[in-house]
């Protein structure tokens, strides 16, 4: 049997690569193989951009790439289907008591977006407040509508 999907050749990273040079790489792919830029036909692109994204997405994870790593280095000493069903459909993170508490932690940039959300949803109750004081109108409890 042929050898199970090599990732790192896939995003064209060395195995020791950090997660910034998997984002960089993945990021680099997508832009080319995207089927509303590239000039493949769009069924190739789709299935290169899918491929592209199972690799990322398998090495971006710390758990699965751990287990990825050692099944890859032991690949032609254990059996060759166990190891091409670990290696192929995520089934060493798909048990439920794997998923709590492995999702990635938030980005520096997806914390921010979340302040800006809260900052405005803030100000925006404030505005309101502020404007229905000087309208003159008085701030009910229950609306209007549900009185009649």
């Amino acid at each position: 049997m042929d050898e199970p999907k090599n990732y790192y050749k896939i995003l064209g990273v060395h195995e020791k690569a950090s997660n910034h040079e998997l984002r960089k790489a993945f990021c680099k792919l997508t832009k080319e193989l995207h089927p509303d830029t590239t000039s493949l036909n769009l069924e190739d692109a789709k299935i290169k951009l899918q491929t592209v994204l199972e690799a990322y997405e398998h090495l971006n994870n710390p758990n699965l790439r751990s287990s990825y790593d050692s099944e890859l280095r032991n690949f032609p000493i254990k059996d060759q289907n166990k190891s091409r069903e670990l290696l192929n459909t995520y089934s060493s993170d798909s048990r439920s008591s794997n998923l709590i508490g492995n999702r990635r932690p938030f980005s520096n940039g997806e914390m921010f977006s979340l302040l800006l959300l809260a900052i405005v949803i803030i100000v925006s109750l404030a505005f309101a407040l502020l404007f229905a004081n000087f309208t003159g109108k008085e701030i009910n409890e229950i609306p209007i509508w549900l009185i009649k």
